[in-house]
C-alpha cells in the first residue's frame, strides 16, 4: 500500500480544472505534498462547485477536463513520487434528467433498470411522474410544491422569472401560468412530484442510491475502478458514509473490489470517545476526530468557565448544552423531515400491535423523541446481533429520551425492545440519525450556542471546553496503535471557519477577562446603531475577530464577505429567520449594524483594532503549534486548498474561494532563495512577511520534506510523551534509531511559558540534536535520569528537532 507522507485537497470545477491542477503540481512538489487530495471528478450537476450532485459517474466531468490530462497528470505524480487520493460519493446522486439513471426511473418507472439502484420509498405501484395537469396554483401552493416571489416563481432550489403582472390574472391552472412564460411542463415534474424517496441530508435535489446492492456497487465503481487499474489514482475517500445502509459491508467489499494496496479512508464524524468500528478495513477517517483534539488541547478550562459564565450572566441563559442539542435536533425533526419520520414510523406499525392513531401518534413522538437522543451520529448493529458498542449508543439514546420525556417512558421502552432485533427499521433509523444530527447540532446548535464559537466546529463540540495534555497524549497513543494512517486535518471544505481563524477565538480563553470588558464597552458604544440580538451581537464581535484580515485594513470585498456570512448564520441559526421564511427586515438591519462598524473611522474600529492586532501577533505561535501537531502526530497530514498560509475564511462557500496559487509559489521560491544564505537572513525574512503568512508556509516547507525524508518515522514510528512543567506539549516520535523531538506552548490562562524550559528525555534518546527550522545544534546533558534538554523555543515559536541514537 502507498500510504501518502501528506494530502493536499484540492477542489476541481470549472474554475479550476485539471490543466490549473497541472500547473501547481510543481509548487506541490517543493512544499513537500505525497499525495492530491481530489473533490468528486466524475460528471456532476452543470456548474457545480465542489462534485457532490454526481450526475454521471461512469463520466470524467467535461467541465473540469479530459481523461487524457488526468493520465497526463498521473504520470508527472508518478515521475515525483506522488500519488492521488480521490474522492467517492457513493451515497447519491444528483435528482436531475441529466441523471441517466434516474431519468430512466422517470419514463418508465418501476418497469426501468434502474429502479432498484434508487432508494424510493413510494409504495409499489405508485406512480413516479404526475404532472400539474387541472390543478390551480392555489392547490400548488397550499401542497407548499412551489413558492411565488415578486417577479418568480420557484421550485426547491431553481427560481423561473415571470414576465410582469403574471400573477394579477384570475385563478388559472398552473401548466396555464407556465406556458404563457414559454416553459415545457416536463421542467417542472421533477421538481414537484416527491418521488417518496430518501433526500442526501434534507436536500431535495440530492437522491440516495441502495448502494447495499450488488448491482448499484459494481455499476456505480466501474468508472473509478478503471482509472485505479490504470494507475491513475491510489486511494478512496468514501464521502458521508453514515449515510449507507451497511457501512461495513461497504468497505469490506470495497476493500476486496480494489485490493488490499488500496488506501481507504472514510469521512465519519467521531463525537466524544467514540471510535471506529475496528472491523472496518480502512485505514482511518478524513481527519475531524484529529481537529476536534488539537483544538481542545489548544483551548484553556479555566479561562472557558469564565467566558461561560459571561455568556450566560451577560448575553443569553440558553439551556445546558446537552439539552440545547436535544431540542435543536427535535425542532429539525419535526420541522423538515416529517416525511422521513413518517416513513420510519410506517415500517414500524406495519407489523405491530400500535393500530389506534393516538397510538401511533404517542408511538411517533416517542419515535421522534428517541432519534433526537441518539448521543453520535449512528450505531451500526447491521444484520445479526447487536454488538456491545452498539448496544451502549442505542441504551444512551433511551435513557436520555426518557429523561427528557418521562411522559413517554413506555413507548419509549418499546422502541428500545424493536431495536434490539434486526429488522428494516432499524437499518433505516440508523441512516436517518446521522442527517439529523448534522443538521441539528452543525447547522443549528452551532449558530446558536456561542459562548466560545472556535469550538463550534465539525467533528468538535462546545459542550466541553479544553483537553489536557495528559489526555491528549492518551489519545495519540491510541491512535498511533489502532490508525496510525487515518489522516489529519484542521481545515476542509465543510469547516464552520478556518484553522487559524480558530485559533485567534481559542486564544481568548487565556485572556478572558480582557474579552469580556471589550465586549462590554463594543455593546455599549454600539447600541445607539439598533445592533440584532445580543446573541446575534456577540456571535458578530467573534466572527469579525476570527476572520478579520491580517493586515488589518478593511476592504469593501472584506465587508461583503462578512455580510454573506452573517446572512447564512443567522437563517442556519433559525431563530430570527430562516431559509424557508426569511426575515428579511431583521437580516437588513443586521446587516446594517455590521456595515456601520465596519465603516472607515467608525468608533468601533478605533476601539477594536488594537484589540485585534495584539490577538493577531499573539496567535501566531499558536498557529504554528496547530500546524505542526498535523504535521508530526500519528495521522497522515491534510492540507487545504490555500491554508498554507494563514487561513481565517467563514464558512462555505466563502472557504471555497479561488486560491492564488501564483502568491504561494513565489513566496515558497524566495524562502528557498533566502534559506541559502543562513539563519539571519530567513529570519529578517520571515518577519517581514509575517502577515501574509510566510512563517506558516516556512514550517509546512520543511516539515513535509522532513516527513518525506523520514516517512517510516512518522508512519510507523512510535509516539512517545515527553513530561514537561508549564504550558507546554512535548513527544518523541521515534522508528529504529532516528528520532524526531516536538515542543509546542499551548494556549492556557495564567500560565506564562517558564523562563528555563527543561525536557527529561528516555533513557536511550539522542545527545546531539539538529533543530529543522534554523539548523541549529542542542546537546542534552547526561545524568542518572537520562538525558535533559534545554532551551528548544529559545530560537523558534514552536521546536522540530531530529535526533540518531
Amino acid at each position: 500500500m502507498q500510504v501518502p507522507t501528506s494530502t493536499y485537497r484540492i477542489q476541481l470545477n470549472d474554475h479550476f480544472t485539471l490543466k490549473n491542477l497541472r500547473g501547481i503540481i510543481e509548487y506541490l512538489y517543493q512544499l513537500g505534498i505525497g499525495t492530491i487530495y481530489a473533490s468528486p471528478i466524475t460528471t456532476a450537476f452543470k456548474g457545480s462547485s465542489h462534485g457532490y450532485d454526481v450526475v454521471d459517474p461512469l463520466v470524467l466531468s467535461p467541465e473540469i477536463g479530459t481523461e487524457e490530462e488526468l493520465r497526463e497528470i498521473a504520470a508527472i505524480l508518478k515521475e515525483r513520487g506522488m500519488t492521488w487520493l480521490q474522492d467517492i460519493v457513493p451515497n447519491h446522486m444528483a435528482y436531475d434528467t441529466k441523471n441517466p439513471w434516474l431519468y430512466d426511473v422517470l419514463q418508465n418507472g418501476e418497469q426501468s433498470a434502474y429502479y432498484a439502484y434508487f432508494d424510493i420509498m413510494a409504495p409499489a405501484g405508485e406512480k413516479l411522474m404526475a404532472p400539474f395537469l387541472g390543478t390551480s396554483l392555489e392547490e400548488c401552493l397550499r401542497k407548499k410544491e412551489i413558492r411565488l416571489n415578486k417577479d418568480s416563481i420557484g421550485f426547491y432550489d431553481k427560481e423561473y422569472p415571470l414576465a410582469p403582472g403574471s400573477l394579477d390574472a384570475p385563478p388559472q391552472p398552473l401548466e396555464q401560468l407556465l406556458q404563457k412564460q414559454h416553459y415545457e411542463l416536463t421542467d417542472f415534474r421533477l421538481a414537484s412530484e416527491r418521488i417518496n424517496y430518501r433526500r442526501f441530508f434534507t436536500v431535495s435535489s440530492l437522491i440516495c442510491l441502495r448502494m447495499e446492492k450488488e448491482e448499484v456497487f459494481q455499476a456505480y465503481h466501474k468508472q473509478i475502478l478503471h482509472w485505479y487499474h490504470q494507475d491513475w489514482i491510489q486511494g478512496l475517500r468514501i464521502d458521508h458514509i453514515d449515510g449507507l445502509a451497511q457501512p461495513k459491508e461497504y468497505t469490506q467489499h470495497l476493500k476486496e473490489l480494489f485490493g488490499e494496496d488500496c488506501y481507504i479512508v472514510a469521512e465519519k464524524i467521531l463525537t466524544g470517545e467514540e471510535h471506529l468500528p475496528e472491523d472496518w478495513p480502512i485505514e482511518g477517517t478524513t481527519g475531524y476526530d484529529f481537529l476536534a483534539m488539537a483544538g481542545q488541547l489548544l483551548t484553556d478550562t479555566d479561562g472557558s468557565r469564565l467566558l461561560l459564565d459571561f455568556y450566560k450572566e451577560k448575553i443569553i441563559n440558553l439551556p445546558e448544552y446537552t439539552r440545547l442539542v436535544f431540542e435543536k435536533k427535535y425542532d429539525f425533526l419535526s420541522r423538515y423531515m416529517r416525511g422521513e419520520l413518517k416513513h420510519l414510523l410506517q415500517l414500524l406499525t406495519r407489523d405491530s400491535l400500535f393500530t389506534s392513531e393516538q397510538d401511533e401518534e404517542r408511538l411517533g413522538e416517542a419515535l421522534a423523541v428517541l432519534m433526537s437522543s441518539v448521543p453520535v451520529y449512528r450505531a451500526y448493529p447491521g444484520d445479526g446481533p447487536i454488538s456491545e458498542p452498539d448496544w451502549l449508543v442505542i441504551n444512551a439514546a433511551v435513557q436520555k429520551a426518557k429523561h427528557f420525556r418521562s411522559d413517554l417512558r413506555g413507548e419509549i421502552g418499546c422502541l428500545e425492545s424493536f431495536l434490539k432485533t434486526p429488522s428494516t427499521f432499524r437499518s433505516r433509523l440508523m441512516q436517518f440519525t446521522g442527517p439529523l444530527a448534522a443538521k441539528g447540532i452543525e447547522d443549528t446548535t452551532f449558530y446558536v450556542y456561542n459562548p466560545y464559537i472556535a469550538l463550534n466546529e465539525v467533528g468538535d463540540s462546545p459542550g466541553k471546553a479544553g483537553l489536557s495534555a495528559d489526555e491528549f497524549h492518551k489519545k495519540m497513543t491510541y491512535r498511533q496503535t489502532h490508525s496510525p494512517h487515518t489522516l489529519n486535518c484542521t481545515t476542509t471544505h465543510d469547516t464552520k471557519r478556518g484553522e487559524d481563524s480558530r485559533i485567534r477565538l481559542s486564544l481568548l480563553s487565556s485572556m478572558p477577562r480582557e474579552w469580556m470588558e471589550a465586549v462590554s464597552r463594543w455593546r455599549e458604544l454600539n447600541s445607539p446603531i439598533q445592533p440584532p440580538s445580543p446573541n446575534d451581537e456577540y456571535l458578530i464581535y467573534q466572527a469579525l475577530l476570527g476572520g478579520f484580515p491580517a493586515d488589518t485594513i478593511v476592504t469593501d470585498e472584506f465587508r461583503g464577505r462578512v455580510s454573506d456570512y452573517l446572512t447564512k448564520a443567522l437563517r442556519e441559526a433559525k431563530t430570527e429567520t430562516n431559509y424557508d421564511t426569511p426575515n428579511e427586515e431583521y437580516e437588513q438591519n443586521a446587516r446594517n449594524f455590521v456595515k456601520a462598524l465596519l465603516q472607515d473611522g467608525s468608533p468601533f474600529l478605533q476601539d477594536f483594532t488594537p484589540f485585534v492586532r495584539r490577538i493577531i501577533h499573539e496567535s501566531i505561535t499558536y498557529s504554528l503549534s496547530l500546524l505542526l501537531l498535523k504535521l508530526t502526530c500519528p495521522g497522515i497530514p491534510d492540507i487545504y486548498q490555500g491554508a498554507e498560509l494563514w487561513e481565517t475564511s467563514f464558512v462555505d462557500p466563502d472557504n471555497r474561494r479561488p486560491v492564488d496559487y501564483g502568491h504561494r509559489a513565489q513566496l515558497l521560491q524566495q524562502i528557498m532563495v533566502v534559506e541559502s544564505k543562513g539563519g539571519d537572513a530567513l529570519r529578517e525574512f520571515l518577519q517581514a512577511h509575517r502577515e501574509e503568512g510566510a512563517e506558516k508556509l516556512f514550517l509546512l516547507y520543511r516539515t513535509l520534506n522532513f516527513r518525506k525524508e523520514y516517512p517510516l518515522l512518522f508512519s510507523g514510528g512510535e509516539y512517545i510523551p515527553v513530561p514537561v512543567k508549564g504550558p507546554v506539549l512535548a513527544y518523541l516520535r521515534r522508528q529504529g534509531r532516528d528520532w524526531a523531538l516536538v515542543v509546542v506552548p499551548l494556549i492556557r490562562f495564567g500560565q506564562p511559558l517558564p523562563e528555563r524550559l527543561a525536557l527529561s528525555l528516555p533513557p536511550g534518546a539522542p545527545e546531539s540534536w539538529t533543530h529543522v527550522f534554523t539548523g541549529a545544534t542542542h546537546r542534552a546533558a547526561i545524568d542518572l535520569a537520562g538525558p535533559q534538554l534545554e532551551n528548544t523555543l529559545s530560537e523558534w515559536p514552536v521546536a522540530l528537532l531530529s535526533g540518531r541514537s
